[in-house]
C-alpha cells in the first residue's frame, strides 16, 4: 500500500517573505512537500541596499542571494519564469501559467500546485505607458539597477553638467537622487536633479519633521523637489509635465507608486480596487485557503491602507511559514497585525542616513552605521545558507 503524494508547494516569486520560507525549510525541512519556486531571474537583490550599489557603496555579491542555490539547499527544484496567471481550483488545487524565457523564444508553462503563495512585489505606477517606456530607466526588476549604475557612470565620465530626473517622491526616490547625487559629486561633474513628485509633498506618511529636514538636505546637495508635478511623457532628453512644462534630463529615473501585476485579473479570486489579491489575516485569499501572498502583491482586507514597503514584507515571513504549516498539517492558523509604525533609515549618499523612529529625527553617520548593520544582518540570514552553512 503506497502512501499518499507529496503535497505540491509552489512559491512564485522572490520576494522577502519566500526567502524567510526557503530559510525556513533549509533548518527545518517538512516531510512529504514536493516545492518548485519560480522567480524571474536567479538573484534577488535587497531593494534596502540597492541606493548603496548604485552609489558604488556595495557591490552586487553583497545585495544579491543567489535564489537557485537557496532553492536547491531547501530541497526544491527553481524554475525561471514569470507568472501571467492563475486558475485556482479550491477543491483540488490549481494552475499558475507561467512564461518562461523571453522574447519570441517565451514558452508558457503550467504549473499544477496543492498549495500556491506569491511574493512577485509590485509594478511600478505609468511606467508601461507608450510616453513613457522608451525613455524611462527603471529598477525593477532590481537587476536593472546595473544598466542605471553603468549609464549614470557614463554621464559623470562627460565632464558636462548632467540634468536628471526622477519621477516620484517617495522613499525610493529621495534615496535613489541622493544616489545619483553621490555618483556625479565623486566625478567631480556639475549636476541639476530634479525630484517630480506628483501629490503633495515628497516623502508621504513621514512625519513634517521628517519631511522638513529630508528637503533642507536635497537643497544642500543641490537637487530641487517639486511637488503637485506629473510627469506625462520622457523624451531622450527632457521630461514633459501636465502642464506643458519641459524639464531638461539626460537620465530619467520612474520610481512612483506601486500597481499590481496582472496576473490576477482572470483568477476570479477576491481583488481590491487596484488589482492586488485580497488576503485575510493568515496571509491566504479571503476566498480559497490554497491561495497566498505576501508583500505588496497582496491586500490585507482587515488593514487595507498597509503601506506597499518591504518592511511589511519581511515581518509577514514567519507569519506566512506558520500559516503554510497549519494549512500543510492542520492546527489554528497564525493572525497578521501590521505593525503601526517602524524604525526608517534613508541613505542620504554622503556617509550619513536620515533617522525616523517613533518621533526622532536624525541625520548622522551613526545612523548609517546602524542601517549598513542591519541590511547586512538581513542579507547574511540567507546568503550563508547558499555558502552551505545552516
Amino acid at each position: 500500500m503506497t502512501g499518499a503524494p507529496p503535497t505540491r508547494l509552489l512559491l512564485v516569486g522572490a520576494g522577502h517573505s519566500h526567502l524567510e520560507i526557503l530559510r525556513r525549510l533549509v533548518v527545518e525541512p517538512l516531510p512529504d512537500i514536493e516545492l518548485t519556486v519560480v522567480s524571474v531571474g536567479p538573484l534577488h537583490h535587497y531593494s534596502g541596499m540597492v541606493p548603496g550599489y548604485l552609489q558604488g557603496t556595495y557591490r552586487e555579491e553583497e545585495i544579491a542571494v543567489r535564489v537557485p542555490d537557496l532553492v536547491a539547499q531547501a530541497g526544491g527544484r527553481f524554475l525561471a519564469g514569470c507568472a501571467v496567471g492563475l486558475r485556482p481550483d479550491r477543491r483540488s488545487g490549481g494552475v499558475v501559467r507561467v512564461q518562461t524565457g523571453s522574447g519570441g523564444d517565451g514558452q508558457i508553462e503550467e504549473l499544477p500546485y496543492d498549495l500556491v503563495s506569491f511574493a512577485v512585489g509590485s509594478n511600478t505606477a505609468g511606467v508601461d505607458a507608450p510616453e513613457v517606456a522608451g525613455g524611462a530607466q527603471r529598477i525593477k526588476p532590481l537587476e536593472r539597477v546595473a544598466a542605471l549604475q553603468a549609464r549614470l557612470r557614463e554621464l559623470a565620465a562627460g565632464g558636462r553638467t548632467v540634468a536628471a530626473v526622477v519621477v516620484g517622491g517617495g522613499a525610493a526616490g529621495v534615496e535613489v537622487a541622493l544616489a545619483m547625487a553621490a555618483v556625479l559629486e565623486q566625478a567631480g561633474t556639475p549636476h541639476r536633479i530634479t525630484i517630480a513628485e506628483a501629490g503633495e509633498d515628497i516623502l508621504s506618511g513621514y512625519s513634517h519633521r521628517f519631511r522638513r529636514r529630508a528637503r533642507g538636505i536635497l537643497h544642500q546637495r543641490g537637487i530641487v523637489a517639486r511637488s503637485r508635478l506629473r510627469v506625462t511623457a520622457v523624451h531622450p532628453d527632457a521630461v514633459e509635465t501636465h502642464d506643458g512644462t519641459w524639464i531638461p534630463s539626460q537620465l530619467t529615473v520612474w520610481l512612483t507608486g506601486a500597481v499590481a501585476w496582472p496576473l490576477f485579473q482572470k483568477s476570479g479570486l477576491p481583488l481590491d480596487d487596484r488589482g492586488f489579491l485580497l488576503i485575510d489575516d493568515a496571509l491566504h485569499s479571503v476566498d480559497d485557503p490554497k491561495v497566498f501572498a505576501a508583500g505588496d502583491c497582496g491586500t490585507l482586507a482587515s488593514h487595507p491602507d498597509t503601506p506597499k514597503a518591504g518592511v511589511y514584507a519581511v515581518r509577514e515571513g514567519p507569519i506566512l511559514w506558520q500559516s503554510l504549516k497549519a494549512a500543510l498539517h492542520g492546527g489554528e492558523p497564525p493572525r497578521y497585525v501590521p505593525q503601526s509604525g517602524f524604525l526608517s533609515i534613508l541613505n542620504t549618499g554622503d556617509g550619513r542616513a536620515l533617522l525616523h523612529y517613533k518621533g526622532i529625527v536624525s541625520h548622522s553617520r551613526q545612523a548609517w552605521r546602524l542601517k549598513d548593520w542591519i541590511d547586512h544582518r538581513f542579507m547574511r540570514r540567507y546568503q550563508d545558507l547558499t555558502e552551505g552553512e545552516a
